[in-house]
């Protein structure tokens, strides 16, 4: 199961490793333009000029500047591996072999299916890398992986924090949000309105999966002494133009135990991540390991070719 950490929605698998987490990649305020490296640069060795290889930064760079959105997305990727992999190693948590050996095949189907009739998985990966299928294959079973954890490693730490389970209408037009406000504060039945809000929920009554209790800002703050049948908003996120309203149902205790992987794994095929709980967990681990959401310099180096320094 491939999933973007943003939508929470199956990714095609033949794009999982293409396109890694760029779903995961929308503007974000935090995002700035670090300083340029300083020290040794990294080479890439694989791309030489008269002898000279190239200068990490300068591809860097380059990156930045060409695709400035993609480059967040994988900002971002990298900081949600590394997040999942410091998670798992402080709760214990480690890939399931037998849950990765199917996601490997379905993704391979998912790229054969893709194919032309006559190309083979070799021929694909050479022409798409420049890589023989081995390299890929190996490549692809790390980014399903990290995905896996990612995905174990959310709703573990969403049940250990305790969770808050509501409704939520989501709207562009203000005065509609307002509107939704009024009626659930008279007593409206938010399943009702459902219909219409831009985003129903994943069974269509406005209802979503339980949220880790650290949520984004303003709600966090809304919800924290508030009691079931609440309501709250209309508000907006933090660089979201859209509208909210939510109606509280409960709020689900922590769970002193964490639920082992397998458990965890039939939970998410039974539900996939949302993208609230995406966000949720993502700004939640850059407030806890003092992460920096930044881009690259773009800025290149003075020359794009280095001589390799002796070992």
């Amino acid at each position: 199961m491939v999933t973007s950490c943003w939508s929470g929605k199956p990714v095609p698998l033949a794009l999982a490793l293409a396109l890694g987490a760029l779903a995961c990649g929308g503007p974000s305020s935090r995002t700035e333009v670090a300083f340029p490296w300083r020290g040794h640069p990294a080479l890439l060795s694989e791309i030489m000029l008269d002898g000279r290889a190239m200068d990490a930064r300068a591809f860097t760079a380059e990156t930045v500047f060409m695709f400035p959105d993609e480059s967040r997305a994988m900002v971002r990727s990298l900081l949600r591996g590394e997040f999942a992999r410091l998670e798992a190693e402080r709760m214990g948590y480690q890939v399931d072999p037998d849950e990765l050996d199917t996601a490997v095949a379905q993704s391979v189907n998912g790229i054969r299916a893709g194919l032309a009739e006559d190309q083979e998985l070799e021929d694909w990966a050479q022409g798409r890398y420049g890589r023989n299928w081995s390299q890929v294959e190996a490549v692809l079973r790390r980014h399903l992986g990290d995905n896996q954890l990612y995905q174990i490693v959310l709703r573990a730490d969403a049940m250990a924090a305790g969770r808050y389970q509501f409704h939520m209408l989501i709207g562009a037009d203000p005065q509609q949000a307002e509107q939704w406000a009024r009626r659930l504060r008279k007593g409206a039945d938010p399943r009702m309105l459902a219909r219409e809000s831009m985003d129903p929920g994943p069974k269509g009554d406005s209802s979503f999966p339980p949220v880790a209790v650290y949520l984004p800002e303003p709600l966090r703050s809304k919800l924290k002494s508030a009691k079931a049948g609440a309501v709250v908003g209309p508000f907006q996120f933090e660089g979201d133009q859209l509208w909210r309203v939510v109606r509280l149902e409960s709020r689900l205790p922590p769970e002193n135990r964490p639920a082992p992987a397998v458990v965890l794994l039939e939970q998410l095929r039974r539900q996939a991540i949302t993208p609230l709980e995406a966000r949720t967990w993502f700004e939640e681990m850059v407030r806890r390991y003092t992460a920096q959401e930044r881009l690259p310099s773009l800025l290149p180096p003075a020359q794009a070719f280095v001589v390799p320094k002796p070992e």
